[in-house]
This record gives C-alpha cells, structure tokens and sequence, in this order.
C-alpha cells in the first residue's frame, strides 16, 4: 500500500505562519562500529551544502546505545529553536516494532520514538521531514496516537529489508538536489532510481522501493476500517458488543460510522489545524 507514494498528489507547499530562520539537514547514525557507517559518510559528503545557502546547516550525532539515542532526540528538542526548519534522517536498523540493535535490550519503539519527534515536529510547526535509512515494516501506524500532533509532516522509509549498498548509493542521490521538504520528489525520485532491483532479498523476495507517507496518509489508513480486518473486528466488539438481536451486517455497518466519525473529530488537532 506504500509503494509509489512520492507520484501521489500529495504536496508540501504550505507552511503556514513559519518563517524560516535556518535549515538544514540533522543525522542521527546508530549503528554498530562493524557496521558500514553510513551516516558519517553522507554527513561528510553533505556538509558542503552549508556553503551552499546561507543559514544552512549539516548536523550529525553518533549513537552507540539507545540512552545515547534518546539523549541526542532530547538534545534536538531542548536546543531546536522556533523557526529552524530541519530533515531528520536517522540510520539506524529497524524492525517491525522500531529501531535497534538488539530487540530487548538495545532499541526504541515506534510510540516512543515518535513521542520524541513530535516534540521536534510542534517546535517546526507541523514540517518534519523525518528520514529512515531503515526498514519500518508496518508497525507505526499503530503507534501513531491518533489523539495526539502528528510525530512528523511526512516519513520516508522501507517496508523491506534495505542493503546497505542501496542505501549508500539511494541516499547519496537523494542528497544531491535535496536541501528541504519541499525537495522531496525529486529527491525520492532519485533515491529509488539508484536502487538496484534486479537483485532480490532473498529467493523469491523482491526488493521494494522506499516510500513518503505523509501525517494525513498515516492517519487516514489508521481510521480506515478496511485496512486491517482483524483489527477492526475487535474495534466492532468494542464499539458494539456482540448482541443476538443486532444483525452482524449492522453492528459492521454501525460501527464503521462510529469509527469513521471519531476519525473526523481527531483529525484536525492531529494535523494542527484546530
């Protein structure tokens, strides 16, 4: 359901009531020391662009462990001032659940990750381009929080297993125009032309491209009722209960309005617009 976003429609053009003090572009590499250190090298390759325009900037932080992870997100939150406008590409391993090296013991959730980036997406008013080297798989929607401000404008990411050739060669092309948001199209454009599909994962699993989802993609893929079956199976059983005098069809059909309604009603404060 990903595949292809950046030939949607979908646009960031608009930002509102923000002025742009200063942009740029933050990496936050955590990855094991044998690994190929992907963000150090795009960090060296990119911090060229500061010469570029004026106000720019080219930030990278290393982490080796999740506390110096989310030290780093709660650094970015604490310094990050009202009008710096900012890409964070993150280059980090990932899983269906989140981020991390080891799943226990060394990794981030999806929900508390984005508790994080939801700081840094309010500061920017609703304009986080936030970047995933990595595999996310399709977890993160329901780690969204629907109730609360979106966690970021809009995500770039993988649902498979990504290479790490891929991802030196995709995002190094991406880069080489891209200096904000609104670069992103062509920047995808690029990213996944540079990929090499021709060779597969493993027999019989195919590569796939990277996708963009932004805030309004994500929250009406969680609010729809068709998306997941057996989700909104117990979302009937909750909203109305099974009742031998209510015919199934109904109970569906009623619950599908309640839960699209409630839909209706986050929304706005999801998308900032209350």
């Amino acid at each position: 359901m990903w595949r292809n976003r950046y030939k949607t429609k979908y646009s960031i053009n608009k930002m509102e009531n923000f002025k742009i003090t200063k942009e740029g572009i933050v990496i936050i590499q955590w990855l094991r020391d044998t690994d190929p250190q992907l963000g150090e090298d795009l960090y060296i390759t990119l911090k060229v662009k500061e010469s570029e325009r004026d106000n720019y900037f080219v930030n990278y932080y290393k982490a080796r462990t999740v506390d110096e992870f989310k030290t780093v997100l709660q650094e970015l939150i604490d310094t990050t001032q009202q009008g710096t406008l900012f890409t964070l590409h993150i280059v980090a391993h990932g899983y269906e659940d989140g981020l991390g090296l080891e799943i226990q013991t060394n990794e981030i959730k999806w929900a508390e990750l984005f508790t994080y980036t939801r700081q840094l997406n309010e500061i920017m008013a609703n304009n986080l381009l936030l970047v995933l080297s990595s595999c996310v798989g399709g977890g993160i929607l329901s780690c969204l929080q629907p109730e609360q401000h979106a966690p970021y404008r809009a995500i770039i990411a993988n649902t498979r297993e990504v290479f790490m050739k891929d991802a030196i060669n995709g995002f190094h092309a991406y880069y080489s125009k891209y200096y904000n948001i609104l670069d992103f199209a062509e920047g995808l454009k690029a990213l996944n032309n540079a990929m090499d599909f021709s060779e597969e994962i493993e027999p019989g699993k195919k590569k796939v491209e990277f996708f963009i989802m932004s805030a309004e993609q994500s929250f009406d893929e969680i609010f729809n009722p068709d998306r997941d079956p057996v989700f909104f199976k117990s979302v009937v059983d909750k909203i109305l209960p099974p009742n031998e005098d209510i015919p199934q069809e109904l109970r569906v059909q009623k619950a599908k309005e309640l839960f699209k309604k409630k839909g209706q009603e986050l929304k706005p404060h999801f998308m900032f617009k209350d």
